[in-house]
């Protein structure tokens, strides 16, 4: 069973709807294996073991009775503890919300279920998804070697799909929460275009940064799911006729040898130079839009009860309490300049690519208080611009983790060509070397 665990998404579908496995025995094999691996990984806020059952029971009467069926119907997913779970409590890994049991779900949360997804359980997060976790819920570690960070903020969700719990999980990316645990966990993640996915029931940090994440081991994986949740075909795998764009200002420091190396090796035949210079100045943009807005969203709490917060998270709250009307006005403009020479740069070329983070997995993360930039300044761009943006795994570094390699687009279909096509390459080696770990 561990190796249906990891297989693809499309074939485990097929072996639920021709019967030789049943919903109930894949919940079973994936709650086994949070047993098993939770102590180490400490992925999970809520497992959610009796509620899963339930689903995984109607789930199994739809494809025994001939019931409406999806590609997700029967198939283990997680949630990452940001988005409303009607009855289950939501916390965003805060002391602040440790008790807070939404009436209702988060409309990707209730997509899920309409299709026919069994939630096996709420994922672990850096606190309000802001860059460190809260001491009441730790940290999750990282599958490849639990003495790692899985990465953040969307730590659980990349740990448990690493550790082969679930097929996919719901996430959130505002400045790169879901692109970094996949770089760090070997795994695909999907920032899709600003709007696409609803965002309603999922908790703000800063809305007009934040995005819904998508974490998957495959990108094809990642393709079926966001084609039930949203309609989207799957295309084919081909990049003929793309042209590739590697961004030559985001090959900067912080970035290692070892990670500049596998990160050359993965690049893709005829990819040519680029600049884009607007994104040297847009770090400082971007931290005082988070910080302004982030603030702004807490003020029910903060600084009410600011002595509940991770000390970090409530150093950034007081910077954003600094941050004034004319300097937030002014990261807006520039912000707006950035995406349309995104937009510009876009229509010379097809793809961008750069590394998703300059090095593997550090045994924690390094801090975001008061707003530093530099481990996450690949990925804080295209939150800002609002372009789609993937992070695929580009191969192994001399320690044996994985690293990852962003693509961004002006569609997430031509993500998915590029993406498809990288992964019969590279995706098989990572598969085995997680299983390997993990079984």
């Amino acid at each position: 069973m561990d190796d249906l665990l990891f297989a693809p998404l499309s074939e485990v579908h097929r072996a639920l709807v021709a019967g030789t496995v049943s919903p109930v025995e894949l919940l079973d094999a994936s709650l086994d294996r949070v047993r098993r691996w939770e102590p180490a990984l400490n992925a999970f806020v809520t497992v959610l073991a009796e509620p899963a059952r339930e689903e995984a029971l109607r789930a199994e009467r739809a494809l025994r009775d001939g019931g409406p069926v999806t590609v997700l119907t029967g198939i283990p997913v997680t949630v990452k503890d940001l988005f409303d779970t009607a009855g289950v409590r939501t916390t965003a890994g805060s002391r602040i919300l440790a008790s807070r049991v939404p009436a209702r779900d988060a409309s990707l949360v209730s997509a899920l279920r309409r299709a026919g997804a069994v939630l096996v359980g709420k994922t672990n997060l850096h606190e309000f998804a802001y860059g460190f976790p809260h001491p009441d819920y730790g940290q999750a570690q990282n599958p490849w070697n639990s003495d790692r960070t899985a990465g953040g903020s969307s730590s659980g969700s990349a740990a448990s799909l690493a550790a082969g719990i679930g097929y996919a999980s719901l996430a959130s990316d505002t400045g790169g929460s879901t692109r970094l645990p996949a770089a760090f966990s070997g795994l695909n993640a999907l920032k899709p275009s600003r709007g696409l996915l609803a965002r309603d029931g999922m908790l703000p940090l800063s809305p007009t940064l934040d995005h819904v994440g998508l974490l998957t081991r495959r990108a094809e994986d990642s393709a079926l799911v966001l084609r039930a949740l949203t309609g989207h075909p799957v295309p084919e795998p081909s990049m003929t006729g793309l042209r590739i764009g590697v961004v030559t200002d985001l090959l900067g420091d912080p970035l290692t040898d070892d990670v500049r190396d596998v990160f050359e090796k993965a690049l893709f035949p005829g990819a040519r130079e680029v600049r884009l210079p607007g994104i040297v100045d847009l770090g400082a943009q971007f931290v005082t839009i988070m910080l302004a807005e982030a603030t702004w969203e807490h003020r029910e709490w903060y600084p009410s009860r600011e002595a509940e917060y991770a000390a970090g998270t409530r150093a950034n709250l007081a910077a954003g309490a600094k941050v004034t009307a004319v300097e937030y006005l002014a990261a807006l403009h520039a912000r707006e300049r950035f995406r349309r020479d995104v937009d510009a740069l876009l229509t010379e070329v097809d793809v961008l690519v750069s590394p998703t983070i300059g090095f593997t997995a550090p045994e924690r993360e390094p801090d975001f208080e008061g707003g530093g930039t530099g481990y996450i300044q690949r990925t804080i761009p295209f939150n800002a611009s609002g372009h789609p943006a993937m992070s695929v795994p580009a191969g192994l570094a001399r320690d044996g983790l994985p690293v990852g390699l962003q693509l961004v687009a002006a569609r997430e279909s031509t993500l998915y060509r590029v993406a498809l096509a990288h992964e019969k390459a590279v995706g098989p080696l990572l598969r085995r070397k997680s299983e390997k770990y993990l079984t």
